[in-house]
């Protein structure tokens, strides 16, 4: 069973100028805003970045961009695009259109739109750098003779910081998108894809915590019914989510992380244990799962989900007083898991005490301790 879904990402990528992790997002919204205008204003001025070639494109795009409904938004993209083909903006259309399809729900949409975004993205940057290769050819002769020409002609400058932060923006963005698409065959249960993108993402950057984060849930929450195949991936799992552990205390103390509520960083924390704690409890490394279920409850006290999986720790390991413990916690916080914390909580009680007497006052009196 899945209890768990991943990230909420459409909002990320919906926000996005240029694609930061899930974690960046949550930095100071105005600096952000006022970093992303100053750097886009810069690259404007070497000519780096997306430019309509007609009043009839800009005024597409502008439309396109102010389109607040999701169906009308597709509406408007696709046009852009059929109109447009050639356009530097095609990348930007498509994750409008990637948004808009998983604000409705309609994520393998999602993911072709996200597909065309990495095309559109990736071919515009080969753009970009066939350009600044050919004037970097050229003499300053050369220049001064277009320019008499052309008194607004621009020369890139592949070494110069604008093009420089503008590539690496493109591939932010194509990590972005490839995350989006590992979230949207989370939502349609599709663990095979869900590994490959996240594979793919890791393929980008290695050390994305994001992408560390959300792979080794998916495959902590997602083994396969073969045992030398969930061996296997419980492993590569494992690797996983200790280099996101390992890499947790220097996000937390970077810029990035400075704005963001002590609560946000805590249930990151709590999280990235959980998953730990996960996988360990379905390698049977019993002792280790309630120590890293414990550390999530610790930072965050009321997941409902944790507990449950604590006490089937605690079940498996012939600790049942803890285990009733862990399952009457995880009742009263309700949730997703209840249904399964109070079936085996009953058979614990039950077992113990010989009747389901006296099992709801348990329920209540353990819900007065979460958090002490």
């Amino acid at each position: 069973m899945m209890m768990r879904k991943g990230p909420a990402f459409w909002a990320l990528v919906l926000a996005m100028t240029v694609s930061q992790s899930a974690f960046a997002q949550r930095r100071n919204q105005q600096e952000q805003q006022k970093q992303q205008l100053q750097q886009q204003q810069a690259q404007a001025q070497q000519g780096v970045g997306p430019v309509a070639q007609s009043k009839d494109e800009a005024d597409a795009f502008t439309a396109l961009q102010r389109e607040p409904d999701p169906v009308k938004k597709i509406e408007l993209a696709d046009g852009f695009v059929s109109k447009f083909p050639n356009s530097d903006f095609v990348s930007f259309a498509e994750q409008m259109k990637l948004v808009a399809y998983g604000q409705q729900g309609k994520f393998r949409e999602a993911v072709l739109a996200a597909e065309k975004a990495i095309e559109g993205t990736i071919k515009f940057g080969e753009k970009l750098l066939a350009r600044a290769e050919s004037d970097a050819k050229l003499t300053d002769k050369d220049k001064e003779n277009i320019r008499k020409k052309d008194k607004n002609a621009f020369f890139l400058d592949k070494n110069s910081p604008q093009f420089l932060a503008f590539m690496d923006q493109s591939e932010q963005r194509i990590l972005a998108f490839h995350q989006a698409v590992l979230t949207a065959y989370q939502q349609l249960n599709d663990a095979p894809k869900m590994l490959e993108w996240g594979e793919k993402a890791l393929g980008i950057k290695p050390d994305d915590l994001n992408t560390l984060a959300m792979l080794s849930n998916v495959m902590a929450e997602r083994p396969p019914t073969n045992e030398a195949e969930k061996t296997k991936q419980m492993k590569r799992a494992e690797e996983l989510a200790n280099q996101a552990l390992e890499a947790l205390p220097r996000f937390l103390s970077s810029p990035e992380a400075a704005n963001i509520p002590a609560q946000a960083k805590n249930d990151l924390t709590a999280q990235m244990h959980y998953t730990l704690g996960l996988i360990y409890l379905h390698q049977k490394k019993l002792g280790s799962s309630q120590q890293e279920f414990v550390t999530s409850i610790k930072n965050k006290p009321n997941d409902p989900v944790t507990y449950y999986r604590l006490g089937i720790a605690y079940v498996q390991d012939m600790k049942n007083d803890q285990a009733m413990d862990a399952l009457g916690k995880s009742v009263f916080l309700k949730g997703v898991s209840e249904a399964n914390s109070r079936e085996v909580l009953k058979q614990l009680w039950v077992t113990k005490n010989k009747s389901e007497q006296g099992l709801e006052e348990f329920i209540t009196s353990t819900g007065t301790k979460i958090g002490q």
